[in-house]
């Protein structure tokens, strides 16, 4: 059964992911509960941050084409999505992405909305979901944003999956240790961001979202309509479709 686990490691919370067979491919009610334990751990003032990672050998495939392949044009998967980004912008504790295996997709976009990414030398991230159907529009932007435009060119247009030198290279990784290091090593990026004062490090990310947000609203306007507009043709599902047949059932 796929859900969404949190427990608490000292006084940091640890949400892990945990979708078993379908690399930790997420749902929308797994989306929904990544979003409300964000803000309850930001509530909390015993916790000072949080490490998000998944179960097993995979960080998060992103969408689970097990449910996508179903949806039609008024499926408001997008506009869920929005939230759970807004979760995480707006999260004013330091927040981890412990990368322990793949990351594609949504669930690159998630550890790309993280304050720092820890992998190790297995991790393979990209954004993929060209390849099977969907067009790529937040996923773009986010790396537009984070390694330019014509480098993002490429990697969305190609649907390629970086290896981890790569993801060092350009920076979208920003540790590499050993792959039993990763989630100790996620714990300790926490505790070290966290050693700024809680005010001040609260006020310089709300800064940061708020400087985004126009713009971030203007790309889920646009991700909206192209998406309606995909599954609208039978495209998206179909890539869904496409994916679980030659991928034996697991989720992206």
């Amino acid at each position: 059964m796929s859900q969404v686990l949190v427990h608490v490691h000292d006084n940091i919370a640890v949400i892990t992911l945990d979708s078993p067979g379908r690399l930790n491919a997420f749902t929308r009610d797994m989306r929904r509960c990544i979003t409300e334990s964000l803000q309850e751990v930001d509530r909390d003032e015993k916790l000072i941050g949080a490490v998000l990672t998944g179960a097993g050998e995979a960080f998060c495939a992103g969408q689970d084409f097990n449910e996508s392949r179903n949806w039609d044009e008024n499926t408001p998967w997008v506009e869920e999505f929005e939230q759970m980004f807004n979760a995480m912008l707006y999260f004013g504790k330091p927040l981890v992405a412990a990368v322990n295996g793949i990351a594609a997709g949504g669930g690159f976009q998630m550890a790309l909305m993280c304050d720092t990414r820890i992998g190790h030398e297995g991790v393979k991230m990209g954004q993929t979901e060209v390849k099977w159907g969907l067009a790529s529009i937040t996923g773009t932007w986010l790396l537009q944003r984070s390694v330019g435009l014509f480098r993002a060119r490429e990697l969305v247009l190609s649907g390629r999956l970086m290896t981890s030198d790569e993801l060092m290279h350009i920076g979208l990784l920003d540790r590499l240790v050993g792959a039993d290091e990763v989630f100790d090593s996620a714990l300790a990026a926490c505790r070290g961001l966290a050693r700024s004062p809680a005010d001040s490090f609260a006020r310089t990310k709300t800064w940061m979202a708020q400087s985004l947000a126009d713009e971030m609203r203007d790309v889920f306007r646009d991700a909206v309509r192209f998406h309606q507009a995909g599954f609208a043709s039978g495209v998206s599902q179909a890539g869904a479709s496409g994916f679980l047949g030659a991928r034996g059932n697991q989720g992206r």
